[in-house]
């Protein structure tokens, strides 16, 4: 039996995001479903009482599985609710059918207050709506993917900036890694959690030593483990957050080999942040993933997912594609899959792709295929 919800969408904060946000909903929840449930979703957008919605069609004929396509769709970054249009039965031969909406209650998957991620304000920061996007849709594309709703998921941010996605992963349960090369990032980092944690209230350490391999000092280690009590804290227990000072590159020195389940960056877009002017660590996007991703690749298990978000106007699809190939990653998204405009000089897009040797690539090609067939 084919079951219809609508997930009805909150509405962006954002002017220019909230222009594209119908379009990148549909494009998120065809890969997040579609790779949860193994099959090409059948996903449309819809007004339903002055409010935007995605309509979904599943064929969900059991309690567990519209348990779980709720939850994901209860998960998906733009979602404020979900409804389930459910047919009236009527006695009467001569009256049709009326449909109901009936609101499905969800389970609960963000463990912290939305100011961890609203809070903090600088130039250049991502929308927040958007990096919820990012860290979905590459879990979605992990084996693991069920690590995101109850916290095993391995989450690496080699680029963080002030810690966006840190804090988004924080507030699904998760334990996420970042690295930055900016020490003034770092501190500010440092200083807003530490904040945030003592207002709230929660048990947490929060520590800073130096950051060496092979008796180099790159620069700073953040580790910060956060937990609801005393005796979780002491047991080890709860979250952690481990921010590394240190280039891109390095990574693959200091992080064990096939760790990693989900990969999310927001490569430097050469306009408003990425490569510092007179600085020492001046890079051209394209460059960076150069340098960048033989390491980011030991460090992910086979079944891993990424999500790169980049500007169209500094690194075309083709070149990174060609770049990702070079060390066996495997570019899945149509170019212009997820194509947005920021600002006069930042056309974003995102890239997503897996291990060449991923368990699931011809299904998730699967996907990319049809979303190209939609689109084209």
């Amino acid at each position: 039996m084919t079951q219809v919800s609508l997930a009805v969408r909150a509405p962006s904060a954002n002017r220019v995001y909230a222009q594209a946000a119908g379009a990148l909903a549909l494009a998120e929840a065809h890969w997040v479903l579609g790779a949860h449930r193994g099959t090409v979703p059948v996903v449309s957008e819809r007004v339903v009482g002055g409010m935007d919605a995605l309509e979904v069609h599943t064929d969900d004929d059991a309690a567990p599985a519209t348990a779980a396509t709720g939850r994901l769709l209860g998960s998906l970054s733009s979602t404020l609710g979900v409804l389930d249009v459910v047919e009236e039965p009527t006695t009467s031969p001569a009256v049709s059918a009326a449909p109901l909406l009936r609101p499905r209650d969800l389970p609960g998957i963000l463990h912290h207050p939305a100011d961890l991620e609203t809070i903090l304000r600088y130039p250049g920061k991502t929308n927040e709506q958007f990096t919820a996007l990012l860290i979905n849709l590459a879990a979605a594309l992990s084996t693991r993917r069920e690590g995101l709703f109850d916290g095993s998921l391995s989450l690496l941010d080699p680029l963080c900036g002030r810690g966006t996605t840190l804090n988004r992963a924080l507030r699904l349960g998760l334990s996420p890694i970042g690295a930055e090369i900016d020490r003034k990032d770092i501190e500010e980092y440092r200083a807003f959690l530490g904040t945030w944690l003592r207002d709230h209230r929660l048990r947490h350490t929060l520590d800073s030593t130096r950051l060496t391999v092979h008796g180099e000092q790159l620069g700073t280690r953040l580790e910060v483990q956060l937990a609801p009590d005393k005796r979780t804290l002491r047991d080890g227990g709860g979250q952690h957050v481990t921010v590394l000072g240190c280039d891109t590159v390095r990574l693959g020195e200091l992080l064990p080999d096939a760790s990693v389940d989900a990969l999310v960056a927001d490569l430097p877009y050469g306009v408003q942040h990425g490569s510092r002017a007179g600085g020492a660590w001046q890079r051209s996007p394209l460059e960076v993933l150069r340098a960048a991703v033989p390491g980011w690749r030991r460090l992910l298990r086979d079944g891993a997912g990424l999500a790169l978000a980049v500007n169209r106007r500094t690194l075309d699809h083709e070149q990174a594609s060609a770049v990702l190939a070079g060390s066996g990653l495997q570019v899945l998204s149509p170019d212009g899959a997820f194509r947005h405009r920021v600002d006069r000089s930042i056309d974003r897009d995102v890239l997503l792709a897996v291990p060449s040797n991923h368990p699931r690539v011809e299904q998730l090609a699967a996907l990319a295929a049809d979303q190209e067939n939609r689109t084209s």
